[in-house]
């Protein structure tokens, strides 16, 4: 393709741009919004090995943006050319970026919003006069002594003035301080050995002390009760070491800006990391709503590339699926009770307490089970085939008296504290409300269970963790249930029998639009077959192949063969499932995340009756 004189002399041919445009196209992909000149302005503070970062807005960071830190500082040669594009202290030699382990280091944070601002660095090594560099709008920099104490202060004031189209784009100043905000939270969390502040008009809306570990960060960011509800991670695979906290799935907020994840220090924002713990709390989640995390990924800095972005923030693996498998395995360990082995010692005799607990020889309801979550296998995410699928199956549809001979629950350690959940040790069914809600006693408090969603976690846990070496087996029925379909649904549903099959339908045609259902899985003898088997089919048919599919067709057998509200349980029954609830892997939501039980204290009914 050429240009003609024509264009060439009307202004439109190719020419190299002003070097101020140039600065001012380059700096869009760096800085395009306030909170993005506070994130580099904070990474480089922590680089220089800040322990106290102080952040200053005026209209949102629109106007007026003074971030400060107690850092190594510069001296005057490396403060003057800091503001040169490509001009770094980070790395020498192209070798350097395969191994970089500082957040900075294109040398393009500074001259890129020194071109779009009126912009001031006073910096000082703490020996000698400081030294400021002032630049307006790209300029030629200004260099003069200063009197500064050791670390830096950068002053942006005028954001954009020269970039009206830019400017245009800004939104309001509580939106953009609440970028700052956020983004600045993800640095500290990151980072909770260094001190934040951040303020505006004299109103701090950020103060977090420096903590003395991730645990007291966290706390200061959400507050105890979150903080108490998280638990630890600390997990390595193959090249990925993960550790950190994660909240149980009873603890969610209404987006992900509660989720930060780094790679060796470094915050991101990773799609394959944010899948990978979407992965751990599938099946215990409602759809919009989002654990607290706070994840650190240790990886050979080879094996990760951060230069990827200028923003430094979207980072690449070699091995992509590998880092989100360790991370979604990282946090369903830490989330997920697995009880330790059998206790050699004795069992500690029991607190004085007069009315009886649960009998070491209950026996479970019709469609549960009676033991206590097994370990499961280290997570794996490929899809598995419908060979392992069936063996699960056998598990979980195996009559209740075959479950004899497994060590009773007391034989295993106790489960850590889990959030709001009653104790196994001191829990008591004392009976059930309208049909469909199960009240357990312990000292100081009453605990409402509803049956539907406990039981259906029970049987969800004994779907996904059945052991190996069983045959498949399915429960024929005594009277065959024949589904109606539309045509168009039962066309379509031809073509998924024989996957169905592997979940304990056993299904024929049955007329142009209507099947024939003779065996289904035992957890399903005597309930909504018909019910159940639309409802796998839908999901077979409207989720793609592999473990996300496995998931809702069993999450669908589960709620389909737990009992319902209005389902009046005897005592034994109702112990029973109380029982291997609590022993269920994630007993604070069902498969759908809906809660599964409500706490009252007896202040609180001591108060409702004027006690108190």
């Amino acid at each position: 393709m050429g240009v003609d004189a024509k264009g060439s002399a009307s202004g439109t041919g190719v020419r190299v741009l002003d070097p101020i445009v140039a600065q001012q196209v380059a700096a869009g992909e760096v800085v395009d919004r306030p909170a993005s000149v506070v994130k580099e302005l904070v990474e480089n503070a922590l680089d220089a090995g800040a322990s106290r970062v102080e952040v200053e807005l005026g209209d949102g960071g629109a106007t007026h943006i003074l971030v400060r830190d107690d850092g190594s500082g510069m001296a005057l040669e490396d403060a003057a050319l800091s503001v040169l594009r490509h001009a770094t202290s980070k790395i020498r030699t192209a070798k350097d970026l395969e191994t970089v382990g500082t957040l900075g280091f294109r040398g393009e944070a500074l001259p890129s919003i020194a071109s779009v601002s009126s912009f001031c660095l006073t910096t000082s090594t703490g020996e000698g006069s400081g030294t400021k560099v002032v630049v307006d709008g790209g300029g030629e920099a200004e260099v003069s002594p200063a009197s500064h104490p050791k670390g830096t202060s950068i002053l942006v004031d005028r954001l954009f003035y020269n970039v009206p189209a830019r400017r245009a784009f800004l939104k309001g100043a509580r939106a953009e301080r609440a970028a700052i905000v956020e983004a600045l939270t993800h640095l500290a969390v990151a980072h909770p050995s260094v001190a934040f502040r951040l303020s505006e008009a004299g109103r701090e809306y950020l103060s977090l002390p420096a903590a003395k570990d991730l645990m007291e960060r966290l706390a200061q960011v959400h507050g105890v009760a979150k903080a108490r509800a998280m638990r630890r991670v600390e997990y390595e695979s193959g090249a990925f070491a993960v550790s950190g906290y994660a909240a149980l799935p009873s603890v969610t907020e209404g987006s992900r800006g509660s989720q930060t994840v780094s790679v060796n220090g470094r915050w991101v924002r990773a799609d394959g990391l944010t899948r990978g713990i979407d992965d751990a709390y599938r099946a215990t989640l409602p759809s919009g709503r989002y654990p607290p995390v706070a994840l650190d990924v240790r990886v050979d800095p080879r094996r990760v590339d951060v230069n990827v972005h200028p923003t430094k923030q979207i980072v690449r693996f070699s091995e992509e699926r590998a880092a989100r498998d360790a991370v979604a395995a990282a946090v369903r360990e830490a989330i997920e009770w697995r009880p330790s082995a059998p206790l050699a010692a004795p069992r500690p005799a029991e607190r004085p307490f007069t009315q009886e607990r649960f009998s070491p020889s209950w026996s479970p309801p019709a469609g549960s089970s009676g033991r206590v979550a097994e370990r499961r296998p280290d997570y794996a995410l490929q899809p598995r085939d419908l060979v392992e699928a069936r063996e699960r199956l056998h598990e979980a549809s195996r009559p209740p008296e075959d479950a004899g001979g497994r060590q009773p629950a007391e034989a295993f350690a106790e489960p850590p504290e889990r959030g709001a959940l009653p104790s196994s040790d001191e829990a008591r069914v004392i009976g059930q409300l309208a049909a469909g809600y199960i009240l357990v006693e312990e000292p100081g408090s009453l605990w409402v269970v509803d049956q539907h969603v406990a039981h259906e976690r029970v049987i969800l846990d004994r779907l996904t963790d059945a052991e190996e070496g069983f045959l498949p087996t399915t429960q024929a029925l005594l009277v065959p249930e024949v589904v109606e379909l539309s045509p168009g649904e039962a066309e379509s549903a031809a073509e998924y029998l024989e996957e169905l099959a592997v979940y304990g339908f056993e299904a024929e045609r049955f007329g142009p639009s209507s099947f024939r259902i003779t065996a289904v899985i035992s957890t399903l003898a005597g309930r909504d077959v018909a019910g159940a088997f639309k409802e796998a089919l839908a999901a077979a048919k409207g989720t793609g192949p592999g473990r996300r599919r496995e998931d809702h067709i069993l999450a669908t057998i589960a709620c389909h063969s737990a009992v319902k509200l209005g389902d009046k349980l005897s005592q034994p029954e109702m112990e029973a499932l109380v029982k291997s609830w609590l022993g269920s892997r994630l007993p604070a939501t069902c498969p759908h995340g809906r809660s599964i039980c409500y706490h009252i204290g007896v202040n609180e009914v001591a108060r409702k009756l004027d006690r108190r």
